[in-house]
């Protein structure tokens, strides 16, 4: 399946971002960079939004933790729960942090921390991988890219699969995803 069928399948259909996912990141150091890359962006993008000046009651670094832990729900209830739990956990040591750094101190590890991250990750895209994901899948790769690496990393650390039979579904859709890039690839220098 390819990044054209995942899409039209929904942000939420785990079997196609799970395949989708696999083969933008078949080479293991840009798989390393983005296992140990991706929740530190997350982690940073949590600090930041604590100085948002906006409202009392309003916490846009609670509701961006919420809205991802109701997305990995919404996929996966033991994992999602899990994943859910270490959001919210996220937000409040980034709360935290941001008490305890300030304003300006804050903003300089975000930036640091950002460009070091988003740095490693577009080089292993460009490097080992030798293409990324496309502009169109950028809303699905912000949402789905942390969870899909939790939940690779369960699956290593603990067997999971969300149910009996996943990640054999996830190779083959990943192969016809592979195969659908090649088949354009070769269309386009034709």
């Amino acid at each position: 399946m390819g990044a054209k069928a995942a899409r039209r399948r929904g942000v939420l259909d785990l079997e196609a971002q799970f395949a989708f996912f696999r083969s933008q990141h078949r080479h293991p150091v840009n798989a390393a960079a983005h296992a140990l890359l991706t929740w530190p962006i997350l982690f940073t993008n949590l600090l930041i939004l604590h100085f948002l000046p906006l409202p009392s009651p309003f916490d846009p670094a609670l509701a961006l933790a919420l809205v991802y832990a109701a997305a990995y729900l919404a996929v996966d209830r033991r994992a999602g729960a899990l994943a859910g739990l270490l959001f919210v956990a996220a937000w409040a040591a980034s709360a935290a942090l941001a008490d305890r750094l300030g304003f300006a101190a804050s903003w300089r590890l975000v930036l640091a921390t950002q460009l070091f991250c988003w740095t490693w990750q577009f080089l292993g895209h460009g490097l080992f991988e030798k293409k990324g994901p496309t502009v169109s899948d950028l809303p699905q790769v912000f949402l789905m890219e942390p969870f899909l690496i939790f939940l690779q990393m369960l699956n290593k650390l603990f067997d999971y699969e969300p149910y009996p039979g996943f990640y054999k579904i996830v190779d083959k859709k990943m192969e016809a995803d592979l195969r659908e890039s090649r088949e354009l690839k070769q269309r386009k220098t034709t």
